[in-house]
């Protein structure tokens, strides 16, 4: 038994142990690919660097495999689409584009500026935990959204189990 309790205890420590490397691992790639190009974006004060920032984070999007599919694995919605969120992120990039055809001292583009900050700063955070979690199913798939909670907690169970059994050697 305490064989049996050794070998539980490790084995789900190394399993915990490598979530948390590909954990930082993918969080790194998922942000040098992509999301980088939106903070950039969003701390941009000029609209010129906004543009830039949303056109590369566009781009890099575009040029992704991650079209057609869903952050889900049931019950599949327009709201957890890569396409419609796509779309969404496009409409942005035209009214930015729009924007910047604008006097920088008038009204117009003082309000239409305020609603693209407002909306980066409210609205955006959905959109962008959809290409996120698609990322993630798509590329470590046991550290994606519930999968990768109940792998990590089932590994601490197990992890318990194994080290209850391994210390109890009357078992």
């Amino acid at each position: 038994m305490k064989t049996t309790g050794i070998f539980i205890f490790f084995t789900f420590g190394i399993i915990l142990i490598l979530d948390i490397i590909y954990s930082v691992i993918g969080g790194y790639q998922y942000s040098k690919d992509y999301s980088s190009y939106w903070e950039l974006s969003v701390k941009a004060s000029s609209i010129t660097k906004k543009i830039e920032g949303i056109d590369k984070f566009v781009a890099a999007l575009e040029s992704s495999p991650l079209r057609g599919k869903y952050d889900a694995l049931f019950m599949e919605t327009p709201n957890n689409s890569f396409d419609e969120n796509f779309a969404a992120l496009k409409s942005l990039q035209i009214r930015l584009h729009e924007i910047s055809g604008m006097d920088i001292t008038s009204f117009q583009y003082q309000t239409a500026l305020a609603q693209i900050t407002q909306q980066e700063q409210n609205e955006s955070g959905k959109m962008l935990d959809v290409f996120d979690g698609i990322w993630w199913k798509d590329n470590h798939f046991f550290l994606w959204n519930w999968i990768g909670i109940i792998n990590v907690i089932g590994s601490i169970i197990l992890m318990c189990i194994g080290g209850f059994i391994w210390m109890n050697e009357s078992l």
